[in-house]
């Protein structure tokens, strides 16, 4: 983001940030080599020579780091902007960027849910600066959590089990990033969340398609997030997931 071109007269907000910052936290180097990393480093230290990096990995730091380090130098401010505390000072910020954060109640299919974010990230990555979220998923009592910035995204069922009832339990997620769409993206979410009607139960004898239709029998309603576990007519008793209750996972016989 530091070397992306904005338009004349709006300030890059990146290099704001690196330039009035005490303390610089340089984060995911698992996922960079020590040549890359330098460079990194190299250029930030050209926008603000004096602020301590720190190196780190999923964001974990020493709270001491962050805390009541009474680092900040007016004097370094005013050099970088001397209009800093000018009230009728304006600046004009990238009108581009925004944020959009939702809470919707109710369980999400996992699987529309990996799509939808699969799909996001493949087609809008290069916009999203920062997105991040606590999911309930349907048939799984542990918390999902997700983070990412661009196309790197980290999400995984945490150890983390809600405290309150299914029907209680709400998703919150934030998106930071440009040109984003804020009513299309909850659209998106409020499609992922599931129905508590299912056509099948328990008992009921269905085809499930595993390349092909096969006779089975319904044996679990929302197990590990899918919407039911199939137990198929042959010898072996074989157990298969259909994640969504549509015909083209399973229908009817």
């Amino acid at each position: 983001r530091l070397a992306e071109e904005k338009p004349e007269g709006v300030e890059n907000e990146a290099v704001e940030q690196v330039c009035f910052a005490d303390k610089i936290l340089l984060n995911k180097t698992d996922l960079a080599d020590e040549t890359k990393l330098k460079k990194i480093e190299g250029e930030v230290r050209k926008l603000n020579p004096t602020a301590p990096i720190l190196r780190c990995m999923h964001s974990n730091i020493t709270p001491k780091e962050l805390l009541n380090i009474r680092a900040f130098d007016l004097k370094r401010v005013l050099d970088f902007d001397p209009e800093f505390l000018d009230p009728d000072q304006e600046h004009e910020h990238d009108a581009t960027v925004s944020s959009v954060s939702c809470r919707i109640k109710g369980n999400v299919n996992q699987h529309m849910l990996s799509r939808w974010i699969g799909r996001l990230i493949q087609e809008d990555g290069a916009n999203l600066y920062r997105y991040k979220g606590i999911l309930a998923i349907k048939g799984v009592e542990e918390k999902f959590i997700f983070q990412g910035v661009g196309m790197l995204f980290d999400g995984n069922i945490s150890d983390m089990k809600w405290k309150v009832p299914e029907s209680e339990r709400e998703n919150i997620f934030v998106f930071i990033g440009k040109n984003l769409d804020h009513q299309w993206l909850r659209d998106c979410f409020e499609a992922c969340i599931v129905s508590d009607q299912l056509r099948f139960k328990v008992g009921d004898k269905v085809q499930a398609n595993i390349g092909e239709y096969t006779n089975g029998t319904i044996k679990k309603l929302w197990d590990d997030g899918n919407a039911y576990r199939i137990e198929l007519d042959d010898a072996d008793k074989t157990n298969v997931y259909a994640p969504i209750d549509v015909d083209t996972y399973v229908k009817a016989r």
